[in-house]
């Protein structure tokens, strides 16, 4: 009996670690998703247009084929663009929930995170081999913080897309590098590969960059001389990516890659079928590689989609660039656009936030992976070792694949523990480990870094800011002003402005972030080329397009940074340009009238002239005194590296606030409020806070310094009544 017990022990102990161990991974992702999510809607740019057709599915409503108000007046394409199986998944548990759509859509993209945590656990077993390092690896991955960073305040389609491509890359893991085991579950991991592709593709059309690097490792085993087990993985890929394409039509509309991804799969099953009609499967590998490259050119020859012309250019720019930002002129519109827009390659600082000091760990990992494959020890250990620099690269140069390489760091963090040869090296290994990951946990949440942590960073880094584009709360006073204005009020603005004017203000945009249209890029290039061109110019393409109201914001003008009208057109405006005239010289316009200012942002009508419009508060972004023309680019970015410090302790103080921390909100206000003394936000946010404290006389001062800074503002003098009414209850 004590036998038994010790071989069910030996036998089953690791398997119920590995089910707690997904469990447990599973509730944190979850709960540090609920956790930190926002709890007011701030879905950004393309997130916001697609949770628009969500919503759609979830109060009843079909979204429209043709869809004028996201690109006015022509429409939007939204039946070639938009996958549906992410909406309709959100419309399902939008029945099962109630209530309200927001909720509704972070619940199921929390859930959905939790669920990769599942899924990885295939891919950790079919990588590791074992239970128990599985089990480590599946908790470090639900605490990587790049493995759901992306999610925060989003409605993304990886969400949807993730477990299916764990899984997709679990099967193909195991077809590729298992030595034996019987042929049903050969099979049922094909299938698994099928149904998990077909999914994932289903979801989000860049899975096919992920599933054109799976491809291509099934064709390189093919080669090595695993052909026969290269076709199985194949096929399950070949189905899952072509039944995908066959029920979704924006696959078809705008998929090159998709294209390729389904050539790398097919080619091993074409390869290894021919080998045995011909008798000769000693020369399958030879067969694979000239399919591949057969299957590949044609593709590429006959199936080059418009809607991702622009991918080719810019990863060829950005690898002969080294993924270093060049000067506009040295790129393409395409690649320019896209460069600064959904892929620009993100800074060291911020892989240093997103996997932190674990990637010393996953270095480490690595260099012992490789050395025990060059003694000969591999297992699945080829394809990570190879995969590894594959999606660190694809990182670096697709900055939307950040996800992606969240599961191949936690592999490589616990693969020592399993590889030392020596029970003291493991164990010392172990501990660091959990010492780094207790570190990683601690700061990857951006509102609580300690501000040595966050300063010392920045020190090694030398991280410059972008541009903060809004500030304070201007953004929601100028949603509020859109949404008062008559509908249909067609607005032109930046694309990643747009999609907030058209969900949270209800206003039709010209211009909308779903750059896999070639028409949104070259309508793009058209509005930034006429507003750095003259007055009439601007109106001209205003009046053809039917808008009603131009967002102008100051960064367009003031830098040469993401967003700018240079990076758009590679060329400065001219003094007497369209975009020179509304930074500088509104009095000047004929055809467009000044209407509404914030801190960065003006709004003028269309076809009045300059009628006297003067703003309530001073912002020194538009003093022609402080700034007569376009400033040079360290002047620029001196003013800016200002004023993004005053911003992040502005969000840091309403952050403390909105939790309950009177003290620290009021300590993290004051820091701004001493580079900025007049920032009317901080004062009120201040105010509310010493009033929550009950220190009146404070919050009197606060409230008074906002209404000398705004007088017209008529906020200031609310809480200065607030505060003599708490004085007299007290009292």
């Amino acid at each position: 009996m004590g036998k038994l017990r010790e071989f069910l022990g030996r036998r089953y102990t690791g398997w119920g670690a590995l089910a707690l161990a997904a469990v447990a991974g599973a509730a944190f992702r979850y709960a540090a998703m609920d956790h930190l999510s926002p709890r007011e809607f701030s879905y950004f740019i393309d997130s916001c247009i697609r949770f628009r057709y969500a919503e759609m599915r979830m109060l009843g409503q079909e979204p429209p084929r043709i869809d004028p108000q996201a690109q006015w007046p022509e429409g939007f394409p939204a039946h070639r663009m938009i996958l549906t199986v992410p909406d309709r998944t959100a419309a399902l548990f939008y029945k099962l929930h109630r209530g309200d759509t927001y909720f509704a859509a972070r619940a199921v993209v929390n859930a959905l995170s939790a669920a990769a945590v599942v899924a990885f656990v295939a891919l950790a077993l079919a990588a590791l081999r074992r239970p128990w390092p599985a089990a480590g690896a599946t908790l470090l991955y639900a605490a990587i913080f790049g493995g759901y960073s992306r999610s925060w305040s989003n409605f993304l389609r990886e969400d949807f897309a993730m477990p299916g491509l764990l899984v997709a890359t679990a099967a193909t893991l195991y077809l590729l590098t298992s030595s034996g085991g019987r042929r049903r579950w050969l099979v049922a991991a094909a299938a698994a590969a099928a149904v998990a592709t077909l999914w994932a593709g289903s979801c989000w059309h860049m899975s096919q960059f992920y599933l054109a690097v799976l491809g291509l490792f099934v064709v390189g085993y093919g080669v090595a001389g695993r052909a026969g087990r290269a076709a199985l993985a194949g096929a399950g890929l070949w189905l899952g990516l072509s039944l995908a394409a066959v029920l979704n039509e924006p696959l078809w509309a705008k998929g090159a890659f998709w294209n390729v991804s389904v050539a790398l799969a097919a080619a091993p099953v074409a390869a290894w079928g021919l080998s045995r009609a011909l008798k000769k499967p000693d020369k399958a590998g030879w067969f694979v590689a000239a399919a591949a490259v057969a299957f590949v050119a044609l593709s590429l020859a006959f199936g080059r989609s418009p809607g991702y012309g622009h991918v080719y250019e810019l990863v060829w720019a950005k690898i002969t660039h080294f993924g270093r930002l060049p000067g506009p002129a040295a790129l393409s519109p395409d690649a320019r656009f896209f460069w600064v827009g959904p892929y620009k390659s993100p800074a060291p600082i911020i892989v240093f936030f997103e996997y932190g000091p674990l990637l010393l760990a996953a270095a480490f990992g690595l260099g012992l992976w490789w050395y025990n494959l060059a003694r000969r020890r591999p297992s699945g250990g080829a394809f990570v070792a190879l995969a590894v620099p594959v999606f660190a690269v694809l990182y670096l140069l697709m900055v939307r694949l950040t996800i992606f390489l969240a599961p191949w760091v936690a592999i490589l963090c616990i693969y020592p523990v399993a590889a030392l040869g020596r029970a003291k090296a493991r164990a010392a290994y172990g501990a660091g480990l959990a010492l780094l990951l207790a570190l990683h946990v601690y700061t990857a949440n951006v509102k609580r870094q300690p501000r040595w942590y966050r300063g010392a960073v920045n020190a090694v880094f030398r991280y410059e800011p972008e541009l903060p584009w809004y500030y304070g709360s201007e953004r929601i006073q100028l949603l509020f002003w859109l949404a008062d204005r008559p509908w249909p009020s067609p607005v032109l603005a930046d694309f990643s402005l747009s999609p907030p004017y058209l969900y949270l203000a209800g206003q039709p945009t010209a211009l909308n972030p779903m750059f896999e249209v070639p028409e949104v890029r070259r309508k793009a290039l058209t509005y930034a080329e006429a507003a750095i061109a003259d007055e009439e110019t601007f109106y001209d393409l205003c009046r053809r397009w039917g808008i009603k109201y131009v967002v102008h914001v100051a960064p367009q003008v003031l830098s040469r940074g993401a967003g700018s009208f240079y990076n758009a057109t590679a060329r400065a405006p001219g003094p007497g340009s369209a975009a020179a005239l509304m930074q500088f010289h509104p009095e000047k316009l004929r055809r467009f009238r000044l209407v509404f200012e914030t801190y960065n942002v003006r709004v003028f009508e269309v076809g009045k002239p300059y009628d006297g419009y003067a703003s309530t508060a001073y912002h020194p972004l538009y003093d022609p005194t402080r700034f007569p023309d376009v400033p040079a680019d360290e002047e620029s970015k001196e003013f800016y590296r200002d004023l993004r410090r005053v911003n992040y302790y502005y969000e840091l103080g309403c952050s403390q606030y909105e939790m309950g921390y009177y003290v620290g909100a009021a300590a993290a206000l004051n820091s701004a409020l001493r580079l900025h003394p007049d920032f009317e936000d901080a004062n009120l946010k201040l105010g509310e806070a010493q009033l929550a404290l009950g220190r009146y006389e404070d919050a009197r001062r606060a409230f008074d310094r906002a209404l000398v800074a705004t007088p017209g503002d008529p906020r200031p003098r609310e809480y200065l009544r607030a505060v003599a009414a708490a004085e007299e209850s007290t009292d």
